[in-house]
């Protein structure tokens, strides 16, 4: 299997005036093409600064970040819509930014917006629609842009308890059918995936082992 990802050795430390606080450390693993791998571990163990070191927002202390992924899409924990669009632009963003908004991928939104249930709601601003509607808006709205890397921070971290039931299964349903590379935190698809345990993500282990 061909490696889209891989992390050689990788530090990150967050510095403040108070002091240095490890974030991650000797943290190795490979990620193969269409290869749906899931990070669990409590609050604070360094996933989300995991996530921000494979998109580039920042960069390792020490360490190699090998990459052949020629576009990301990054979902957040908040749906972060803008409150003044409506669903169907909220969508649209990633392919207006772009400059990819044609009919044949606005199409493929539409379709997105029919197969996962909002269509009839496109016209909708964000307030008008419920927690795990505005969650589902902002994951098509990461698909759109048809990513071949694909990261989830905590998707539905922000819903309540029956919300996230409900909203899963839909969640893996997306992921299985874009048939693309996904890295997701906070997840408990254990049967379905690999995972980095929260220690290894400390930096506890010398080495931090995919099983």
């Amino acid at each position: 299997m061909k490696n889209i990802l891989e992390f050689r050795h990788v530090d990150y430390s967050y510095h403040s005036m108070s002091g240095e606080v490890l974030a991650l450390s000797n943290i190795n693993f490979t990620v193969g093409e269409k290869e749906f791998l899931v990070i669990v571990g409590p609050s604070g163990c360094g996933k989300s600064t995991l996530l921000d070191l494979i998109f580039g927002l920042i960069k390792p202390e020490s360490g190699e970040i090998y990459g052949e992924q020629s576009s990301i899409g990054y979902m957040l924990q908040k749906d972060h819509l803008f409150g003044w669009r409506s669903i169907e632009k909220n969508i649209l963003l990633g392919l207006e930014i772009q400059h990819k908004l044609t009919p044949e991928t606005k199409s493929y939104a539409t379709a997105l917006l029919k197969k996962y249930g909002l269509y009839d709601f496109r016209n909708k601003r964000p307030s008008e629609l419920s927690g795990g509607m505005r969650q589902r808006a902002a994951l098509i709205r990461t698909l759109v842009t048809c990513p071949n890397l694909l990261l989830l921070d905590e998707p539905f971290s922000a819903l309540d308890y029956q919300t996230r039931l409900t909203s899963r299964p839909i969640y893996k349903e997306v992921v299985f059918d874009v048939n693309t590379t996904s890295v997701s935190l906070g997840a408990t698809f254990r049967d379905l995936s690999t995972k980095l345990t929260a220690t290894q993500l400390k930096g506890r282990e010398k080495d931090a082992e995919v099983s």
